[in-house]
C-alpha cells in the first residue's frame, strides 16, 4: 500500500444551503470518482474524533464554544455572507479535522507513506478566533500541531495551492520557525491577503500572488523557482498540501487557467520531494474546487500523483 484515504460520512452533512458553492455534492462526487478507481496502492479510512488538547493548539476554548452557541438546531446560521452553520456542521467540522489527524496516525504507523483526506467543510481560511471563507476550524494547522505533539515532529510544511490565499494558515503560523507555509494564488481576490511582502519570523512563509489568467507554465515556475528551493532550504520533516482545485480554469469562483494535469504534476513534485527529503510523510487536505466535475476529475489527477 502506498496511499491512504480518509474521510468520514459526517463531512457530507454538513448543509449550506441553495446554490452554495461549497456543497455536499462536492465531496459525493469526489468518493465517487476515487472509489471507481480500483487501484491495489489505495485503501480507505473513516476518519475520528481527536482529543480537545490537539484542537486547542490553534483554536482557543472560546472561540470553539463561541461556534458551538450560534450551531442552529434549525435552518442555517450565517456567520457571514458565505460561511454558514447549520444543524449538523460542528459535528462535520470536527470529523474533517479527525480525518486529518488519523491519516497522520497511519502515516507513522509505517504501513503507508501518505494519504488524501477528502473533507469539508475546508479549512485553510478559519483563524485563530474568526471563521471565514467557508471555514471553520482549521484542519491542516491543527494536523501540524497533532504531529508536532503526538510524534515529536520538529518542522512541519504546508504547501497551499488553492487559488485563494490560506490567511489563516499564515497567520497561525507567522510566528513559529519550526512551522513553514507556501501558497501559490491568485492576486487581488478574496481573502486579500498573502503578498509577497509577508515572509513571517524567519522566512517561514512564501507568498507568490499571481496574476488573473496564469496557466500551467507561470504556475510551474512559481514551484520550481521560489517556493520548492524555500522548502529545501526549511528542511521539513512532514509536508502537509492544503489542496484546493479552484485554480482549475472551469472553476467560477476565480480566474486561473490550470487543468487536471497541473494537479497531476504539482502533486508529483511534491510527493517526490516528500520521498527523498521526508522519509515519504506526505498529508494532503482538501480545500476548495466548485466545478463539480472538474473538482473529482482533479482529486483523481491528485491521488494518482501520490501513488508511488
Amino acid at each position: 500500500m502506498s496511499t491512504a484515504i480518509v474521510t468520514h460520512k459526517d463531512c457530507i452533512l454538513h448543509d449550506t444551503g441553495i446554490n452554495h458553492p461549497e456543497s455536499k455534492e462536492r465531496l459525493i462526487a469526489i468518493n465517487k470518482t476515487l472509489k471507481e478507481f480500483k487501484s491495489q496502492k489505495i485503501k480507505w479510512f473513516e476518519g475520528e474524533k481527536i482529543e480537545p488538547k490537539y484542537f486547542y493548539t490553534v483554536h482557543s476554548k472560546n472561540y470553539f464554544k463561541d461556534i458551538k452557541n450560534k450551531s442552529p438546531k434549525e435552518d442555517f446560521f450565517r456567520i457571514d455572507a458565505d460561511t454558514v452553520l447549520s444543524k449538523y456542521s460542528i459535528e462535520a467540522a470536527l470529523k474533517a479535522t479527525g480525518s486529518v489527524c488519523k491519516a497522520i496516525d497511519i502515516i507513522f504507523e509505517g504501513k503507508f507513506k501518505n494519504a488524501f483526506c477528502p473533507i469539508r467543510p475546508p479549512g485553510h481560511h478559519a483563524e485563530p478566533e474568526r471563521a471565514m471563507g467557508f471555514c471553520f476550524f482549521n484542519n491542516v494547522a491543527i494536523g501540524a500541531n497533532y504531529a508536532k505533539l503526538k510524534y515529536k515532529v520538529k518542522k512541519c510544511a504546508v504547501i497551499d495551492f488553492d487559488v485563494h490565499h490560506g490567511n489563516g494558515t499564515q497567520k497561525m503560523f507567522w510566528d513559529n520557525p519550526d512551522m513553514f507555509y507556501a501558497s501559490t494564488h491568485q492576486e487581488g481576490i478574496f481573502p486579500g491577503t498573502g503578498f509577497k511582502e509577508e515572509t513571517g519570523v524567519n522566512n517561514n512563509i512564501v507568498n507568490v500572488p499571481l496574476p488573473a489568467g496564469t496557466d500551467s507554465l507561470l504556475f510551474k515556475k512559481s514551484y520550481e523557482d521560489i517556493i520548492i528551493p524555500n522548502l529545501k532550504r526549511f528542511s521539513p520533516d512532514i509536508i502537509f498540501i492544503s489542496a484546493g482545485f479552484d485554480a482549475h480554469v472551469d472553476d467560477p469562483l476565480a480566474d486561473f487557467r490550470l487543468t487536471k494535469d497541473d494537479f497531476y504534476w504539482i502533486t508529483k513534485v511534491l510527493n517526490n520531494f516528500a520521498t527523498k527529503h521526508c522519509k515519504g510523510k506526505l498529508i494532503s487536505c482538501l480545500e476548495g474546487g466548485y466545478n463539480i466535475k472538474a473538482l473529482s476529475e482533479s482529486c483523481l489527477e491528485h491521488v494518482k500523483g501520490l501513488i508511488l
